[in-house]
């Protein structure tokens, strides 16, 4: 509201009269000139603020009668969903009501369609037990005539009672004749089965035994191979035991060369004399520390020994 009175009265201020000279005038003169454009210009905020609220009034008004008319507006727009809303179900019932009506009818139709199928069918069973009536009334005839000449029946139902017994009769044979057909069958069926389960176990047995003979021939080969190769392996092992014995032997000489040289140790003969191995290992040890011994004497004569001059 300020900034429009601010802008009404720049407007005002804008269109007033010019400024006189106030250079010919006196400084009351200035300053009842200066009230007066005061006054004038209080009198125009004034009327600028009654014509600016009178505005307001009217814009209020208007408001609130735009107001009312968006609620009678809202209020006819939700009356008038209600009513489409309505229509539509009415519709929706009225359309559901004559399919309803049409898939009744078609029922109908289809019910008045099987009666006359039925009808027809009736009609066609009549006909054809009135002809088998008319084709069995000579049999009437017939059963009647038997019945006069037979003694053993007084009337045609006896007859045929009679009948219907020995039909019973003859249908109950039959299915005891079928039945001990069913268990000759059953015993016959079982019968086979046995066999060519024993036929199946002889030929499993029979395989069996030809499998044990194959592994017997094999055994067989296998323990000749094992008896070859023991013959072989004591032959390798006597062939060793003499190469030992020789080898023995060997380091018994150099053993005794090298004794010679040497006192012997009475404490080492007894140990030899109680274990061989050890007493041969002992005799190589012996040998051994000899030559080496033996070798580094060699190697110092050989250094000692003064070089004799090569001649030309």
């Amino acid at each position: 509201m300020e900034e429009y009175f601010r802008t009404a009265l720049s407007k005002e201020l804008a269109i007033a009269p010019p400024e006189r000279d106030h250079e010919h005038l006196s400084s009351t003169s200035r300053l009842l000139e200066k009230q007066r454009e005061v006054n004038e210009t209080e009198a125009l905020l004034v009327n600028q603020k009654e014509e600016f609220k009178l505005k307001m009034q009217s814009l209020k008004l208007r408001r609130e009668k735009l107001n009312e008319k968006e609620h009678e507006l809202r209020e006819s727009l939700v009356n008038f969903e209600k009513y489409i809303n309505e229509l539509d179900s009415k519709r929706m019932r009225a359309l559901k009501r004559a399919q309803d009506e049409r898939d009744l009818a078609a029922l109908k139709q289809k019910e008045v369609e099987k009666l006359h199928e039925d009808v027809a069918e009736l009609t066609r069973k009549r006909e054809e037990l009135a002809a088998r009536n008319a084709q069995y009334a000579k049999h009437s005839t017939y059963l009647e005539k038997t019945v006069e000449i037979a003694d053993e029946f007084q009337e045609i139902q006896e007859l045929v009672d009679r009948y219907t017994t020995l039909d019973m009769n003859k249908n109950s044979l039959l299915e005891i004749q079928n039945q001990r057909e069913e268990q000759l069958e059953a015993v016959r069926k079982k019968r086979e089965e046995f066999l060519r389960e024993k036929n199946n176990q002889n030929l499993t047995l029979n395989n069996r035994i030809g499998d044990l003979q194959h592994e017997l021939e094999r055994a067989e080969i296998a323990s000749r191979r094992a008896e070859n190769k023991w013959s072989s392996i004591q032959t390798t092992a006597a062939e060793r035991t003499l190469q030992i014995g020789n080898i023995i032997l060997a380091v018994r000489n150099l053993h005794q060369m090298v004794a010679r040289q040497q006192k012997p140790d009475k404490e080492e003969r007894i140990v030899g004399a109680e274990n061989p191995i050890k007493r041969v290992r002992q005799q190589l040890d012996k040998v051994s520390a000899f030559i080496h011994d033996f070798t580094e004497i060699i190697n110092e004569m050989n250094l000692s020994s003064p070089t004799q001059p090569k001649s030309n």
